[in-house]
């Protein structure tokens, strides 16, 4: 009788970090100006900035820093990030349809209750974030790296994470049906009470006691 061959889990690439190419004391300091007026911003850095409540024309930012700064409660259509640092910003209910990143690294972040709707990221990084309510529905994620944040009841619907690395991470009450999850590996993080449909777990990693929290979410009967 000959043996099938077992299929290997496929690591995911690995994510490349912002290029901000000076070193941070030597970045020019912007305040709120470019943003309200939908100008590139390039090269800078913005701390402390209250930007909330508003509705922006646009966001284009590159190779910059962002320290501080609120976005809670913008709306932005189609926002483009490229090469960006945010450190302990809040972006907390902000409505970014579309939202364009591409090496971008969220550190410390408030994203409670964030829309970001059909995102397309390539290598970002969530670290220490508070993700709450967070909605990426049908996002496009690559190589992207969640660790140590808060998803709970995040809606991740229809959302391709097969390239994402998750560390730590809470996902209890988390919508995830429809999305991908082959070769993610979710045994180190939280999901009890996590929303799946069988297809939707077909590939992914658990630990033996999360597949029987899996097995009681899909309604199967184990004795």
């Amino acid at each position: 009788m000959i043996k099938k061959k077992t299929k290997e889990a496929v690591a995911p690439p690995a994510r490349k970090g912002a290029d901000i190419r000076r070193p941070v004391a030597e970045l020019r300091e912007v305040g709120p100006e470019p943003f309200l007026g939908d100008e590139l911003v390039e090269e800078a850095r913005a701390v402390g900035l209250d930007l909330s409540e508003r509705e922006l024309p646009g966001l284009s930012v590159k190779m910059s820093v962002l320290e501080g700064v609120s976005f809670a409660g913008t709306a932005i259509s189609a926002p483009f990030l490229q090469d960006v640092r945010l450190v302990r910003c809040d972006l907390s209910n902000a409505t970014w349809r579309s939202f364009q990143a591409t090496r971008v690294e969220f550190v410390e972040c408030r994203l409670i209750g964030m829309k970001a709707l059909e995102c397309n990221w390539q290598d970002v990084l969530l670290q220490d974030c508070d993700g709450r309510y967070l909605q990426l529905t049908d996002g496009r994620l690559r190589s992207c790296e969640f660790r140590e944040s808060t998803f709970v009841e995040a809606d991740l619907r229809a959302v391709d994470l097969g390239s994402t690395v998750l560390g730590q991470m809470d996902l209890s009450r988390a919508d995830l049906r429809n999305a991908r999850l082959r070769n993610v590996d979710l045994r180190d993080s939280e999901i009890e009470g996590m929303l799946v449909a069988p297809e939707d777990v077909k590939g992914a990693i658990v630990s033996p006691s999360q597949a029987m929290e899996l097995a009681r979410l899909l309604g199967l009967v184990i004795r």
